[in-house]
């Protein structure tokens, strides 16, 4: 399901740049109200993934080089993003490039996800960190050891 005033974006081209891009969308996926996504790469969300409402997915970034001129006219930088199976993404959440979230993965809202966290991982903040982790042999989200809560 794709809510209204989603937006979907494939950028073919920019600033000279030629981009061949793909935004692969799984099955039973839930697309809130004003989600934003863009893609000069790959965006993959795979089946199951829910993204609430105003959630931002980019695979790319402007150029930041102050040596280099107007940011505007910096060459776009990009890098795949994926999200696994059953992930949950909340109200406000950013996930910038090359973010690669595991299966049933959840994203606290308001959270900007600047790196990747594994399979089963609770998230949260600006930038995310490892709140949660699933335990199965508990059957129930535990918080992990200190030395856990680093994402990859």
């Amino acid at each position: 399901m794709v809510r209204s005033h989603a937006y979907i974006d494939a950028i073919l081209a920019y600033g000279g740049q030629q981009f061949h891009p793909s935004i692969e969308i799984g099955d039973d996926v839930y697309i809130g109200r004003h989600v934003y996504l863009t893609a000069c790469d790959r965006i993959v969300i795979s089946t199951g993934c829910v993204l609430s409402e105003h959630v931002y997915i980019s695979d790319s970034a402007h150029g930041i080089d102050p040596q280099q001129g107007l940011i505007m006219k910096q060459p776009l930088k990009s890098e795949s993003v994926y999200l696994g199976p059953n992930c949950f993404v909340g109200y406000r959440a950013v996930i910038l490039p090359g973010v690669s979230l595991g299966e049933w993965c959840i994203v606290g809202a308001n959270s900007v996800v600047t790196r990747s966290f594994p399979a089963f991982s609770m998230i949260a903040g600006a930038p995310a960190q490892l709140i949660k982790v699933y335990a199965h042999d508990q059957g129930q989200w535990v918080v992990p050891a200190a030395s856990e809560r680093v994402g990859r």
